[in-house]
């Protein structure tokens, strides 16, 4: 792969990974008052199909554990992708998790997740990131890769 395509991998990689710390570092008051029910309930009300609202009634009786775990998810997968460590695994798990906010929210059920700003192209950085190895220019995974590589001389 070229060294400018990774070099913008890189970039592209510390940028989502900021996009994922600053709603983060917003939710670290979730840990001591997880305020997820009534986000959850209003999603259920305008839900926009029955396999929305059934989700969402699946997941609302657990929303001061899934409240944590959203803050820490999107704190330590944004940590992960700035600093390009474990980014294959980092840009599955945040893909996985956008997408079940997109889901939740009903936002991938409207027009404009197709042709907004956001919605659809936003959740398919994650994928991009993990098979372009985007961590391999500006980021501790290719840092790593040569260093392992450097040691392992001929015996």
């Amino acid at each position: 792969m070229p060294r400018g395509l990774q070099v913008v991998l890189g970039l592209l990689r510390i940028a989502a990974g900021i996009s994922l710390l600053g709603p983060g570092f917003a939710k670290l008051g979730w840990f001591a008052h997880p305020a997820l029910e009534q986000t959850l309930a209003n999603w259920a009300q305008h839900a926009p199909n029955g396999l929305v609202v059934g989700y969402l009634h699946l997941v609302t009786p657990h929303h001061a554990a899934l409240a944590r775990l959203v803050a820490i998810g999107e704190l330590g997968l944004g940590t992960l992708l700035v600093l390009g460590f474990f980014t294959p695994v980092a840009a599955v798990l945040a893909f996985i998790m956008v997408a079940q906010y997109h889901f939740a929210s009903g936002a991938m059920f409207q027009g404009s997740y197709l042709f907004g700003q956001n919605g659809l192209v936003y959740l398919l950085i994650f994928p991009t990131l993990m098979v372009g190895r985007a961590g391999v220019a500006l980021g501790l995974d290719g840092i790593l890769g040569r260093s392992l590589r450097g040691s392992a001389g001929p015996d």
